[in-house]
């Protein structure tokens, strides 16, 4: 199958985008809590388990405190094996 595959920092910014309800292409390495309005206590959850399901990777809590913004996440996420 060579349909469209969907790059890794495509579904993040998706991911984003559905949760937060803000436009993927305004999601950039600098797109935080600090200036996303329903990037709050439960959007955090509710992200964690996108990114987990997601990119097939699980987060201890001690990463989840540093999923503060999306270069933060790429971050991490190339850690665990993932490619940006």
């Amino acid at each position: 199958d060579l349909g469209f595959a969907m790059s890794n920092e495509e579904k993040l910014k998706n991911i984003l985008a559905d949760l937060f309800e803000v436009d993927a292409s305004g999601v950039t390495d600098e797109t935080s809590q600090d200036n996303v309005e329903r990037w709050d206590s439960m959007g955090m959850v509710s992200l964690v388990s996108e990114i987990e399901n997601a990119f097939g990777v699980e987060f201890d809590l001690l990463e989840v405190s540093m999923l503060r913004n999306v270069k933060l996440i790429k971050e991490l996420l190339k850690e665990k094996g993932v490619d940006f």
